[in-house]
């Protein structure tokens, strides 16, 4: 190797280091915040899914009377509904996984909310057990509370 040489081997070296830390400051500013996002909206999708899952499976028509829905522009009438079972926390718990918002009330109640993609489920429990569900579409901040009786069912 020959002095001058030493000149052109080094610029070649920098230029591949270069490169190298230029492709790793596109993988961590680009790629990485790429792939938690369309991590965090696959999640929030299959978030959606067991929502409306459990709300099926918990919650049922009461064919017995039939209330006018407010704010539906005509004269629409409803089922109320009423929750069919009341499970404990950690069966909600498992069939949604973990919350995304848990507070309690003054009677150390329960509320815990699950947010997906279009829907928010919020879950209240007295002493363990369910006894209301609040179910919002997110869009419109449309929804109803579901209790064990169909008689405290209101939409909003």
């Amino acid at each position: 190797m020959k002095p001058s040489d030493r000149g052109t081997v080094l610029k070649r070296l920098m230029a591949i280091q270069f490169a190298i830390v230029a492709t790793l400051a596109a993988f961590y500013f680009l790629y990485l915040p790429y792939r938690a996002k369309s991590r965090a909206a696959a999640e929030a999708q299959e978030r959606e899914v067991k929502i409306e899952a459990l709300y099926q499976s918990l919650v049922v028509e009461d064919p017995r009377g039939e209330v006018d829905l407010p704010g539906s522009g005509g004269k629409v009438c409803v089922h109320p509904q009423r929750l069919n079972r009341l499970p404990a926390v950690d069966e909600v718990v498992r069939a949604l996984g973990l919350p995304g918002r848990r507070t309690t009330d003054f009677r150390d109640g329960l509320h815990m909310t699950w947010t997906g993609t279009t829907h928010s489920l919020e879950a209240s429990f007295d002493r363990g057990r369910l006894y209301c569900l609040r179910c919002e579409d997110r869009r419109t901040g449309h929804g109803a509370l579901v209790f064990e009786s169909s008689v405290a069912w209101r939409p909003f």
